[in-house]
């Protein structure tokens, strides 16, 4: 596991009282993050959380979220990665890198998906680096035009918060 100047840092699947913590890291101004609460609050998704110290003095500080989504292409299940987050205070702590761990794991070992997709911003290059390194590989590229009226965060999605 990561460890920091406290202690080791930990990663488990979340219990429900993680669910309601992890609301706390996910912020409710981006696309993204609206999407990731509903699926909080609905009791959906996968969740893993990255913890510091024990029992009263556990503190959250990094999760990711994914769900399982059927390929329109291949039609077979593959995992998708809705939202990684890494508290800024433990960034570059390897944090990141034992969430997607035991995301992979899940996924392409125990339930023997072919694919994990996510998304994330071309222009954020930690996280490109991070996915990079990890194997991820370009599968699609999008590219959207905004109506002139259109509030800038709702036609595409804000992915400054993705990664690590």
């Amino acid at each position: 596991m990561a460890t920091s100047g406290e202690s080791t840092i930990g990663v488990r699947a979340a219990t429900d009282g993680d669910r309601i913590s992890a609301r706390d890291l996910i912020s409710a101004s981006t696309p993204r993050g609206r999407a990731s609460l509903v699926l909080l609050r609905a009791g959906q998704g996968l969740l893993w959380v990255a913890y510091q110290g024990h029992g009263d003095r556990e503190k959250l500080v990094g999760l990711l979220l994914a769900t399982v989504q059927i390929d329109s292409d291949s039609e077979e299940p593959v995992g998708y990665i809705q939202e990684l987050l890494v508290h800024p205070a433990y960034r570059r702590l390897g944090v990141a890198m034992h969430l997607l761990d035991a995301a992979e794991r899940f996924f392409l070992e125990e339930q023997r998906f072919s694919q994990i997709y996510l998304a994330t911003s071309p222009d954020n290059e930690a996280a490109l680096r991070l996915y990079r390194s990890r194997g991820y590989t370009a599968y699609q590229v999008r590219l959207a035009k905004r109506r002139l009226d259109t509030p800038s965060d709702a036609a595409v999605p804000d992915r400054e918060h993705d990664g690590p």
